[in-house]
C-alpha cells in the first residue's frame, strides 16, 4: 500500500511537471500570436497574420493533449502504446492547417506570388496522406501511426528544402542578403526537424516500456503524447519571429526627425509623407516609379500588394526594390524604412 501511495504521488508530481511544461510552451505561442496580430494591424503584413494563425492552431493542437490526459487521469485509463489515434479527423485537420500556415509564411518570406494553385499543390497531398494513414490498433496500426506523423514531418522538411532551393537560385543580391539574416534559424530548424523524425521513430516503433513499472509507463506515455523536438522547433520559430517583430516595432515607434541643417521650408515639408519621399528620392536619385514603390513600402504593403496597386508584375516590383536598395545603400526592406525615417 505504501509503495502504491508513493507511485501515485510520484505520478502526480510528474503529471504536474508535464502540465507546467505544456503551459509554458502554449504561453510562448500565445504571446507570439498576439504580437503577430498587433504587427499585422500596424503594417497589414500578411506573413504576420499567417504566423498568428499558425501559432494559434498549434496551441489548439496542444490543448487536445490536455483533454486526453485529463480523461486518462479522471477515468484511470490503462496505458497502451498501440492504441489508435485519438480524435483522428481533428488531428488531421489541425496538422494540415498548421503546415499550410508554415507553407504560406515561407512563401511570403520569400516574396513569392501566392496563388490558390500553389497552396493547393502543397496542402492537398498532405491532407490525402493524413486521412489515408489514420492509425489503427495493433502493430500494423503502430507502423501506420508512425507514417501518419512522418507525413507531417516531411511536410515541414519540404518547406525547409524549398526555402534553401530558392535561396540558392535567386540572383537578386538584396533578396539574398535579406534571406541570409535568417540563416541561423534555418540551421536550427533543420536540426530540430531531423530530431523530430528521430524522436517519432524511437517513441512509436522502438519504445517498449515495462508495463509492470507504473512510473516508467506513465512517464513514457506523457512523453509520447508530446514531441519535445517539435516543441523546441515551435519555440525557436517564436524567437525568430520576435526578432523580426522587435525590429519592426523599433522602426514604427520612431517619429520622423527633422534635419537641423536643412532649411526651414524643407523641414516643414518633411512632415508630409509625399514630400519626404520626394526629398529622399532626390537625395538618392530614385526614378518616379521607384518613388511610387517606396511610398507603398512605407505604407506597409508587400510585393504582391504593391504589384496589384501599380498594375505590374511581382518580378517588376522586386527589380524596382533591388534598385532602391542599391541606391539607398541598404540590404533589406526594414533597413530601407529605418534609413528613410532617419534621413
Amino acid at each position: 500500500m505504501r509503495n502504491q501511495a508513493g507511485c501515485a504521488r510520484n505520478e502526480g508530481s510528474m503529471s504536474f511537471a508535464f502540465f507546467i511544461y505544456t503551459i509554458l510552451v502554449m504561453g510562448v505561442g500565445l504571446v507570439t500570436a498576439s504580437t503577430a496580430l498587433v504587427i499585422w494591424l500596424m503594417t497589414r503584413r500578411r506573413d504576420c497574420l499567417v504566423a498568428a494563425a499558425g501559432f494559434l492552431l498549434y496551441i489548439f493542437d496542444m490543448s487536445v493533449i490536455f483533454f486526453d490526459e485529463y480523461n486518462r487521469l479522471k477515468y484511470d485509463y490503462v496505458v497502451t502504446f498501440d492504441e489508435p489515434l485519438q480524435h483522428p479527423l481533428l488531428r488531421c485537420a489541425l496538422g494540415v492547417a498548421i503546415l499550410a500556415c508554415v507553407w504560406l509564411w515561407v512563401t511570403f518570406r520569400l516574396h513569392d506570388e501566392v496563388t490558390v494553385k500553389r497552396v493547393a499543390a502543397y496542402v492537398v497531398p498532405i491532407a490525402v496522406l493524413q486521412l489515408a494513414l489514420v492509425p489503427r490498433t495493433g502493430f500494423a496500426g503502430q507502423v501506420q501511426q508512425y507514417l501518419f506523423w512522418l507525413s507531417r514531418d516531411l511536410g515541414m522538411a519540404f518547406c525547409l528544402v524549398y526555402a534553401y532551393a530558392r535561396y540558392r537560385k535567386t540572383e537578386n543580391r538584396a533578396e539574398r542578403l535579406d534571406l541570409e539574416r535568417s540563416r541561423t534559424f534555418f540551421r536550427i530548424a533543420c536540426v530540430l526537424t531531423v530530431m523530430v523524425v528521430i524522436e517519432d521513430t524511437y517513441m512509436i516503433l522502438f519504445c517498449t516500456p515495462d508495463v509492470d513499472n507504473v512510473m516508467v509507463s506513465a512517464f513514457l506515455w506523457y512523453l509520447g503524447e508530446r514531441n519535445i523536438s517539435e516543441n523546441l522547433l515551435f519555440v525557436a520559430a517564436a524567437v525568430q519571429l520576435f526578432k523580426q517583430f522587435s525590429h519592426i516595432l523599433r522602426v514604427f515607434s520612431r517619429h520622423p526627425r527633422a534635419d537641423e541643417e536643412v532649411a526651414t521650408e524643407r523641414r516643414d515639408a518633411r512632415e508630409d509623407l509625399v514630400s519626404r519621399v520626394a526629398i529622399f528620392s532626390d537625395e538618392h536619385g530614385l526614378s518616379k516609379r521607384e518613388q511610387e514603390v517606396l511610398t507603398l513600402v512605407l505604407r506597409g504593403l508587400d510585393v504582391q500588394n504593391i504589384a496589384n496597386e501599380l498594375v505590374i508584375s511581382p518580378g517588376t516590383v522586386k527589380a524596382h526594390l533591388h534598385r532602391i536598395y542599391v541606391k539607398s545603400e541598404v540590404k533589406a526592406r526594414d533597413d530601407l524604412i529605418e534609413t528613410f525615417w532617419r534621413s
